[in-house]
């Protein structure tokens, strides 16, 4: 029909290539006349969306109005009459709680420099850069700094919107099966500020992504700062889409790095005396050594402090063993050097044999010292047990992990990327 061809055309000019080949063209032409059009969706989301977006009137070559009837399984599509509710539920999109304990004061930047917790402990409302885009893996106190900022604004009077990505979809998919897509955006965008944790977690959320695509530029347009953290740095992120990607890169990017064994320390002990718990030596080595990072550690030690209380148990080492016992299996079990062997392998396309093998080919020998560092930094392996591991002496491991060091602290690129999808990847 080469009206509607002509229509598609027409808003490609107005909304996108992009968006027209993803909510439009896949709707399927199930008959037509000089007046009528009628559609076949995939789905309900893509008939809210086309009911919500395409305000353009489709008419015939004289200029008349083609009415476009929307199908779903054969059947007209006949949304659901929204029943008048007598108590209306006020805040129906509101954001996530603020954990207590999540402050600027209450957090370990650690020995070196942290420009992330530097920038966003002093931040504004209209900073010079927006949005601002942190990254870090798990345990690295991304959510920490994000919920820091929130409570930060809130004491500041400012009306701050914070969500995990998870609620955010949670809201968006709501607010299409309520017909409240209104109400949402009012949520949304009546803000001086919208953080949104986990960014990554949004991969391959079709309508998500759509809708916080405006959501975005809503907010930039008007100044709004937009706040946002994702695993790893935004062009890198997997099951997002390039315009999305492209947007978080428009303001500055800041990284986390995996806290320091005397950062964890501190953390630990700080915690421990917040919930009043007396550790010694003993059990300090053995909570730091099962639970390696940031959030693992402090989860263990919430744990720890509610179930030693309703066991009226005193702490020791045994008691801590049993009463942690499966929080310490969930965190071993989590990441083996196998698992880091075979994401290494499938990364870069080559076989586990052909790592732990004695090839001196390009493709195999970086793999190798790759999966080498990772073993030693992931999993704090002494350097004989990675040298039994993949057949080589320990000056050999030893070299391997300086070496892919030594790059990283040289910011090289590839290096970086290789290391931080790698990582994505085991701790996703």
């Amino acid at each position: 029909m080469k009206v509607w061809k002509d229509f598609l055309l027409k808003l490609e000019n107005q909304l996108g290539q992009e968006t027209v080949a993803k909510w439009l063209r896949p709707l399927k032409i199930l008959k037509f006349d000089a007046r009528n059009l009628h559609l076949e969706a995939s789905n309900s989301f893509q008939i809210l969306w086309f009911q919500e977006h395409i305000k353009t009137p489709l008419v015939n070559l004289n200029q008349k109005p083609i009415k476009i009837h929307l199908y779903l399984h054969g059947t007209l599509f006949q949304p659901k009459k929204k029943k008048e509710n007598p108590f209306p539920q006020k805040e129906h999109f509101s954001p996530d709680h603020l954990s207590s304990h999540a402050r600027f004061d209450n957090f370990f930047p650690g020995d070196e420099p942290n420009l992330t917790f530097e920038i966003l402990s002093k931040l504004s409302e209209k900073p010079p850069y927006n949005p601002i885009f942190v990254c870090g893996l798990k345990g690295t106190g991304k959510t920490h700094l994000l919920m820091a900022t929130a409570e930060k604004f809130v004491n500041e009077e400012k009306k701050v919107f914070f969500v995990s990505s998870q609620t955010f979809t949670e809201h968006v998919i709501r607010a299409y099966r309520t017909g409240n897509l209104k109400e949402f955006r009012n949520s949304y965008r009546d803000i001086d500020c919208l953080i949104i944790d986990d960014i990554h977690l949004l991969k391959r959320r079709t309508t998500t992504q759509e809708e916080l695509f405006h959501t975005f530029n809503r907010l930039h347009s008007l100044g709004v700062l937009i706040l946002l953290s994702g695993s790893c740095f935004p062009h890198l992120l997997e099951g997002i889409e390039e315009r999305l990607k492209s947007r978080f890169e428009w303001g500055i990017t800041l990284s986390l790095k995996k806290a320091t064994p005397e950062t964890l320390r501190k953390i630990l002990k700080k915690r421990a005396e917040d919930f009043s718990l007396p550790l010694n030596d003993e059990l300090t080595q053995f909570l730091l050594k099962t639970f390696p990072n940031s959030s693992s550690l402090i989860r263990a030690l919430e744990a720890l402090a509610l179930r030693s209380y309703q066991n009226k148990t005193t702490l020791n080492l045994k008691h801590t063993k049993f009463l942690l016992k499966d929080l310490a299996s969930e965190e071993e079990s989590h990441l083996e050097p196998d698992t880091i062997l075979k994401q290494v392998a499938f990364y870069f396309h080559i076989q586990k044999t052909e790592i732990l093998g004695k090839s001196q080919k390009k493709e195999h020998v970086l793999p190798r010292k790759i999966a080498m560092y990772l073993c030693r930094k992931q999993l704090q392996m002494p350097y004989t047990k990675i040298g039994s591991l993949f057949s080589r002496d320990h000056s050999t491991v030893i070299s391997s992990v300086k070496l892919i060091e030594k790059e990283r602290k040289n910011k090289n690129l590839q290096i970086l990327s290789f290391l931080f999808i790698l990582q994505q990847k085991l701790f996703s």
